[in-house]
């Protein structure tokens, strides 16, 4: 899945497997790179699971690998156990500075020094970090449009392989054809979405 122009989910590319592990993965990345290519102004965000990250790493020679700053705060809450230091860890994911990145962290680390360890030697503050991550800035740092996939897709996934590419069908022919229409519609040369964020600022 990827954003598009307007800030709606842009799905790119579908795989069926059998079961969800390291062989699947690398298949499926595969076939990705295929349609996509590879190069090192590709941002790839994914959940941290080991599967996934050896498979992008294996096939994806220049794009960068970030981790779901959603997950991360999961499993620092259910890890650590400190759910109240979210608002500085999710200052910290979208600061644009690393001086107001490290400000945050040295509050998450007076707090709670080891999940300030965590972050940095587990994680890795370029998979999480805006600001110390080594490709191109980007404003998409969870995976949660994936996750509103599979939620559309939570009853159909049990559905026979050819029942369940139908209602993928169906939904994404409903979504290109509602987007067309909002298209033919523009009389600016911006998406509705950055004409209501830019708009104002110039008003």
């Amino acid at each position: 899945m990827a954003q598009d122009g307007n800030e709606k989910c842009h799905s790119i590319a579908w795989g069926i497997v059998d079961f969800e592990n390291e062989d699947a993965w690398t298949w499926f990345i595969a076939q990705l790179k295929e349609v996509i290519g590879d190069s090192n102004e590709l941002a790839l965000i994914s959940d941290r699971a080991p599967s996934i990250k050896k498979a992008i790493s294996t096939v994806f020679e220049k794009a960068h690998h970030g981790a779901c700053a959603w997950h991360v705060a999961q499993n620092i809450k259910n890890k650590f156990k400190c759910a109240d230091i979210m608002g500085s860890y999710w200052s910290a994911v979208n600061a644009y500075r690393c001086e107001d990145f490290a400000g945050y962290m040295t509050e998450i680390s007076h707090r709670y020094l080891r999940v300030a360890e965590y972050l940095e030697n587990e994680v890795g503050f370029e998979k999480w970090s805006r600001c110390h991550y080594l490709g191109l800035k980007y404003n998409i740092t969870t995976t949660n449009m994936v996750e509103s996939l599979n939620s559309m897709l939570v009853n159909a996934r049990d559905f026979p392989y050819v029942a369940l590419l139908d209602v993928i069908q169906e939904k994404m022919s409903k979504w290109w054809n509602d987007r067309q229409i909002v298209g033919m519609a523009l009389t600016t040369p911006l998406t509705p979405s950055r004409e209501s964020q830019l708009r104002p600022r110039f008003a």
